[in-house]
């Protein structure tokens, strides 16, 4: 046997075993449940627009801050200068500054704005500046205080700090998620509520919850969150109560949609914010087709750190 007909042999053993590992693996994939085919085929049909481009270009942030510290002018006791009464008011974000390759985010950013401030306004650093202006402190109507440069020290029931912050926590070739965080340490009660942004990244639209959840099908959605609590109730030994109504907020993750509980509401209000995960497989009927035809088209995902909240 020559040595060219040697290398040709080798070669073709070679590619019948890449061909053999990706028959197992794809066999792997179907007895796992994790095939891409989510959805019954008649819910799969996907329309032109939303075919999907093969190029995706990586998405860019800016890693911004505004601040304002105050502090009273003289300590709730004389002499103890752990009593000075302080406020800490800050607004941290990593700003979307290009999404797969385009720098005009009009709605991404009116999006991100409405749910930090609660309205758009005129752009980031005016509404940051107009809600640093007024300090707030864990005692009302305390009018002698002024403004200092540096971080304060926090001590307990004389600290109030107020955070907003914003940041991506997941993309994908279709779809990037941009979580909201409005923490709140008032003296020594902490809390925080999020709010989400999706982003289609091809379309360059964000989805609003009726771009996700069909409003009809609510219902059914309540009926898969409350099955989910008595399974973890069951498996887990929790003691999670039923949902009276579907989490206002929810994100989308690669798994599945997580919906967001406030503290108090399934749960002791001391177990904080509950997260409850359905799986898409489970949710089919209950998403919109235009989320279904995303999903479908969907590849890609990648989780970001979050931003760093500590004072």
């Amino acid at each position: 046997m020559s040595k060219r007909n040697l290398v040709i042999i080798i070669a073709l053993l070679v590619i019948i075993d890449i061909a053999a590992a990706f028959w197992y693996l794809s066999l792997r994939i179907e007895a796992s449940g994790e095939s891409r085919d989510l959805w019954q085929s008649r819910d799969t049909t996907a329309t032109v627009a939303d075919t999907l481009v093969n190029t995706s270009m990586p998405d860019t942030f800016k890693l911004q801050e505004f601040h304002a510290y105050h502090v009273s002018r003289s300590p709730a006791i004389k002499g103890d200068l752990n009593t000075y009464y302080v406020s800490v008011r800050r607004v941290k974000v990593r700003w979307p500054m290009s999404v797969n390759g385009n720098d005009s985010l009009h709605h991404l950013e009116q999006a991100l704005l409405t749910s930090l401030f609660g309205h758009a306004g005129n752009g980031l650093t005016v509404n940051a500046t107009q809600w640093l202006r007024e300090p707030r402190f864990t005692i009302e109507a305390l009018t002698d205080y002024k403004e200092i440069d540096n971080l304060p020290k926090l001590v307990g029931r004389y600290a109030y700090s107020e955070q907003l912050l914003a940041y991506p926590i997941l993309t994908s070739l279709r779809l990037l998620v941009m979580e909201v965080d409005h923490r709140t340490r008032d003296g020594e009660i902490s809390s925080q509520v999020a709010r989400y942004v999706h982003y289609d990244r091809i379309k360059q639209v964000v989805l609003g919850r009726r771009n996700i959840i069909e409003q009809s099908q609510e219902p059914v959605l309540l009926s898969l969150i409350n099955d989910k609590i008595e399974r973890l109730n069951s498996e887990k030994k929790l003691q999670l109560e039923r949902a009276g109504k579907v989490a206002n907020e929810f994100h989308a993750t690669r798994m599945g949609l997580v919906f967001d509980y406030p503290a108090g509401e399934i749960a002791p209000a001391s177990e904080g914010t509950i997260e409850l995960l359905i799986d898409y497989p489970l949710l089919g009927p209950v998403l919109t087709q235009e989320f279904k035809n995303l999903l479908n088209l969907n590849d890609g995902y990648w989780k970001y750190k979050p931003i760093d909240h500590n004072l």
